[in-house]
């Protein structure tokens, strides 16, 4: 990805402030009340059978996303890593949808497979904010896991972000190259086409862009059935004219990306078969169910369209903390990107984070769909909660408001927003694998 494309996509990952919701919503409900639900259905996250309490859920489930409140903290992604282990394991989930370039991901399913030893390969096609000693544990556990089953058992990752159109049209030109030279020809030149139509857009000028997207469809409508009438026809071609397609669809709206994102994993499913099962690792802005508040817009986030196409059989774990650090990229002089480390102390009164601390549970997990639906606790879930998170890149006025006035963080909505809630009392920066680009401290 160019050193423009990453920005572009750091910038939607950054969550500003959005605090009308919050004093609009918020719900008078007694603190103690709060606290002493929490003490009685919060369960811990750590031990053997952490998550077995969860395994009727799960079992009822086609996908179950997993949040993040930043994209670099340890514990999240050892928690995460521990989850998805369980599901695979005792829940039969075999399919890891990733918030990472689609093709990029492609040598991740390489390294699973066995096909690659290549762990750092592996890592590199996850992107710079997940290169990191954690999920390197992640897919070496995955295939293991692969190695000591039956091919039908094996576990498959795939990127589900279809942001880089430059790197998909590529390698659909090249799997069509011996094919079809006309179609290779047309994903070659709707790279270029759609680049200079995105870069009229801000202008307001969408008759590029438009003429580029209907194209995109065509194209992935004409390699479909390419693949449908010739068995020469690499199998890969579909799924990269499907992330073309919704590659160029994701520049057209805020919430494109969240609509591309949940349709390239509902077109994984589909191609895996109706049995498989999929857990997608995002940040909480895409995993919950609600329009996406926090670029304040009322498109659906990912998590959202999935909850639209799956109902109940969507279940979307959002993440919090109480205090300690965490990392995001940030851009240096030279322009490129090191990580900044960040420490924060405890969150302020009244926002969705205090009543866990207040309740010490230590990191649990609570089962929202199981909550009252009226009263003292019922009204709590179904208020706005200013709560921490933040995207790639955090601005320093962000920090401040995340230490002080929690009308000022972005609104939570618990059971709107999520159907469970994982809660880490105390965390830690995640560690880059290129420890050299740590910039230090804040």
């Amino acid at each position: 990805m160019t050193h423009t494309a990453l920005a572009s996509t750091l910038r939607r990952l950054a969550v500003p402030a959005f605090s009308l919701f919050v004093a609009a919503c918020s719900a008078p409900v007694p603190k103690d009340d709060v606290v002493s639900w929490l003490r009685a259905n919060a369960v811990a996250t750590h031990g053997r059978d952490a998550f077995r309490g969860l395994d009727p859920i799960f079992a009822r489930s086609r996908v179950v996303g997993l949040g993040e409140a930043t994209h670099g903290q340890h514990e999240s992604f050892e928690t995460k890593r521990e989850l998805t282990l369980h599901l695979v394991r005792h829940d039969g989930y075999r399919l890891i949808a990733f918030e990472a370039g689609a093709t990029r991901a492609a040598v991740c399913e390489e390294y699973l497979s066995g096909r690659s030893d290549d762990l750092e390969a592996a890592l590199s096609g996850l992107g710079m904010l997940f290169r990191i000693d954690e999920n390197a544990v992640l897919l070496e556990e995955l295939r293991k896991w692969n190695d000591a089953t039956s091919p039908a058992e094996r576990v498959h990752l795939v990127g589900v972000d279809p942001s880089d159109v430059r790197g998909s049209s590529k390698r659909l030109a090249t799997l069509l190259e011996s094919v079809s030279p006309e179609l290779e020809a047309s994903a070659t030149s709707l790279a270029t086409e759609f680049q200079d139509a995105v870069a009229k857009l801000p202008s307001g000028d969408r008759t590029d862009y438009e003429r580029v997207n209907v194209a995109a469809i065509g194209l992935a409508g004409r390699v479909d059935a390419l693949c449908a009438a010739r068995k020469d026809v690499p199998a890969e071609a579909a799924l990269r004219a499907t992330e073309l397609r919704w590659g160029v669809a994701a520049a057209g709206s805020d919430g494109g990306r969240d609509h591309a994102m949940a349709e390239m994993l509902l077109a994984s499913l589909a191609s895996f078969g109706p049995q498989t099962r999929a857990v997608l690792w995002a940040h909480n802005g895409h995993v919950l169910h609600a329009p996406l508040r926090y670029m304040e817009s009322a498109e659906l986030s990912t998590g959202g369209h999935l909850a639209a196409a799956l109902g109940p059989d969507y279940y979307a774990f959002g993440f919090l903390f109480g205090s300690g650090g965490f990392q995001a990229l940030e851009r240096t002089d030279a322009g490129s990107y090191g990580y900044r480390r960040h420490e924060l102390g405890a969150p302020p009164p009244n926002s969705l984070e205090a009543p866990f601390v207040e309740a010490a549970r230590g990191d649990c997990v609570v089962d929202l769909r199981a909550g009252p639906k009226s009263g003292a606790i019922g009204a709590w879930l179904d208020s706005g909660h200013g709560q921490r998170w933040f995207g790639g890149l955090v601005e320093a006025e962000q920090l401040a408001d995340a230490s002080g006035d929690a009308s000022q963080l972005l609104p939570t909505f618990p059971r709107a927003d999520f159907d469970g809630l994982i809660f880490l009392e105390r965390t830690t920066p995640a560690s880059p694998r290129d420890r050299t680009r740590i910039l230090g401290s804040s």
